[in-house]
């Protein structure tokens, strides 16, 4: 339930920054682990569900929590979850997606979070 209200406030957010690439985590502790909620343009909906999936399968490696420099901090735990889409996307993308990934690691994130989500792919999340 919990999940289920700040993902709807950081749709909320997204969907006032219209036309806007948005980047924004929030997280919260759960014990020894940091459960992250992303929100970003540089997925949509279809690209993140195939992203999971592919983690999942073991076809793609995890997200990862990265230093400026490049270092992992953690790699996701478990299964990336894929929320909901939401109304603004980033380089030309027409939508992006709101997902959730689990962090094994008391560290907290703050600031801004750099998250590797494929090779290609390191975006950085400021903190809602």
């Amino acid at each position: 339930m919990k999940r289920l209200v700040l993902a709807a406030a950081a749709l909320a957010l997204a969907t006032s920054v219209e036309g806007a690439c948005v980047n924004r985590f929030l997280s919260r502790s759960e014990g020894p682990r940091q459960v992250v909620t992303l929100l970003t343009g540089k997925l949509t909906f279809q690209e993140a569900q195939k992203l999971s999936a592919d983690i999942n399968s073991r076809k793609a490696a995890p997200v990862e929590w990265v230093e400026p420099n490049g270092t992992t901090v953690a790699k996701q735990l478990g299964s990336l979850k894929v929320v909901r889409p939401m109304p603004v996307g980033c380089d030309g993308k027409e939508s992006g997606v709101v997902v959730i990934a689990t962090f094994p690691t008391m560290r907290k994130p703050s600031g801004v979070m750099k998250v590797r989500l494929d090779a290609q792919t390191t975006v950085d999340f400021q903190q809602q």
